[in-house]
């Protein structure tokens, strides 16, 4: 069973960012809801105080669960909890890059610390934590960009700025925006977790 988590700002075709499986569980963070409704995908739950929802008569057929809007935790880190309650074999949180609130991204990513399972996507990128062992990338069409979280010591080959055994440390922006220039791009991380981001070019 997988776990979709659709935040703002959602992307305008979620089909075009995931496949979508009649066995999803799907969680709509606060104006999600909408954007879920108008595109035409099931709503299992909603979680939010529902501030930035224009139409809460949305809300009367849905199952939901109403924070306060003064609370210690923002709605989609509460949508993760509720999503991590859930015998899931994946977890994805959808949206939630960019927008104007561009803090609650920030956030986002800090958010991989309690859910390192976690996989964040939207219509131009893909972040994930990755853990020590031996990563296979094929993509050529993508710029792979390699963050200390928070401190990494890694190898890369195959692409255009290869590595050995590098110490990446916090706020060390060395591996941004890399390239694949032969079949595959390797990364061993010898020791440490790394955030992955993954961008169309």
């Amino acid at each position: 069973m997988r776990v979709l988590v659709v935040t703002y700002p959602t992307p305008k075709d979620i089909r075009k960012v995931v496949a979508l499986h009649e066995s999803d569980y799907i969680i709509a963070v606060d104006q999600a809801v909408l954007a879920l409704y108008k595109q035409r995908i099931s709503i299992n739950l909603a979680v939010g105080d529902f501030d930035s929802l224009t139409n809460q008569g949305i809300l009367s057929q849905l199952n939901v669960i109403r924070l306060n809007p003064v609370k210690d935790v923002t709605d989609t880190h509460q949508a993760l909890i509720e999503a991590s309650k859930i015998d899931a074999d994946e977890i994805i949180l959808i949206g939630g890059i960019g927008g104007e609130r561009i803090e609650h991204f920030i956030v986002h990513t800090m958010l991989l610390n309690q859910f390192p399972k976690v996989k964040i996507m939207d219509d131009f990128s893909t972040i994930y934590l990755l853990n020590p062992g031996l990563h296979t990338f094929r993509d050529p069409s993508m710029f792979y960009s390699f963050f200390a979280y928070p401190k990494a010591t890694l190898s890369l080959s195959g692409f255009k700025y290869p590595l050995i055994e590098y110490l990446l440390n916090t706020y060390d922006s060395l591996c941004i925006s890399n390239e694949i220039e032969q079949t595959e791009g390797l990364v061993h991380i010898k020791e440490g977790m790394v955030l992955v981001v993954i961008s169309k070019k």
